[in-house]
């Protein structure tokens, strides 16, 4: 079946590394980060060496779903990835994602069924939240492949959205997984292995670290979402112990990413690279960072 951008676009989706969970505990991993930049750094964002080859694995995809289409350029680590976008003036309805600013922090569940324990949790406290399933046509087949959860703010929604998702079954045993395989986890690099043949060899391993600057309103809204979602807080900080979200509030600030942190497989020399005026990557021993100078 012809599902080869879905393959690359969704297997950094897979569930994270497997590990013993309590029946009833419901653990989450960083997926991915999602974010619309200007153009100009967005046709800079893979000219330097470094980044394109060394870093993680990149490329531009376009992809289409049943409700939406779209290209993006895509860094993909070892554990989880990032997705770039530049806005997009030509689409009558912009979707998140499309609009400069745009912001999306996905997280993932680490086995089958618990994104649905997640919404129980929700709704169990009488809040409003989005369950959506995503899929595409292949060949005339409708194929589901990911379901998104997130809780509903009609605002903030559409230029801002922490949320959770999960691969479905059906798409996993597309991908060529058996049932046991999938109920006892997935990990990354098993995904990768498995289509394309390969182990991962570039440096980008996983998210460790993202520095937000958002308003009173996005931060409540951050707040919330964590919290059905296993991040313990203190003050303007959030972990779980595998990543850190490190917030401050600014009513009149231009744009919500501040920086996002990475860990490295393998010691590099020092790196600066200015990708634009507004956006910058440095990385240094086992770490790398994006900043962002709007």
């Amino acid at each position: 079946m012809k599902i080869r951008v879905f393959l690359i676009l969704v297997s950094v989706a897979c569930f994270g590394r497997s590990f013993s969970q309590s029946k009833d505990s419901i653990k989450v991993v960083i997926s991915h980060v999602f974010f619309c930049i200007d153009s100009v750094a967005y046709q800079n964002l893979f000219l330097h060496e470094f980044i394109a080859k060394a870093f993680a694995n990149t490329r531009e995809i376009s992809s289409k779903t049943l409700t939406d289409s779209y290209t993006g350029k895509y860094l993909m680590g070892r554990q989880s990835y990032i997705e770039v976008f530049k806005h997009d003036y030509n689409k009558g309805k912009p979707e998140l994602g499309d609009k400069f600013g745009d912001v999306g922090l996905v997280f993932r569940t680490r086995r089958p069924g618990d994104i649905n324990k997640i919404d129980q949790k929700i709704r169990a406290d009488k809040k409003n939240a989005n369950f959506k399933m995503r899929e595409y046509e292949d060949s005339g087949r409708i194929i589901p492949f990911n379901q998104n959860l997130y809780l509903s703010d009609t605002v903030l929604q559409e230029t801002f959205r922490p949320y959770v998702e999960e691969l479905t079954i059906e798409f996993l045993k597309l991908c060529g997984f058996e049932e046991s395989e999938i109920k006892s986890g997935i990990t990354e690099e098993q995904f990768r292995e498995k289509i394309r043949g390969k182990k991962y060899d570039r440096l980008y391993d996983n998210i460790e670290k993202i520095e937000l600057i958002l308003t009173k309103d996005e931060f409540a809204y951050l707040e919330e979402t964590l919290k059905y979602l296993g991040f313990t807080q203190n003050g303007y900080h959030f972990t779980n112990n595998l990543l850190e979200i490190k917030c401050s509030v600014q009513q009149n600030r231009s744009y919500k990413l501040k920086a996002i942190h990475f860990r490295l497989l393998n010691r590099t020399a020092d790196i600066n690279i200015e990708i634009s005026k507004n956006l910058t990557f440095k990385a240094s021993g086992l770490n790398a960072s994006f900043h962002f100078n709007y």
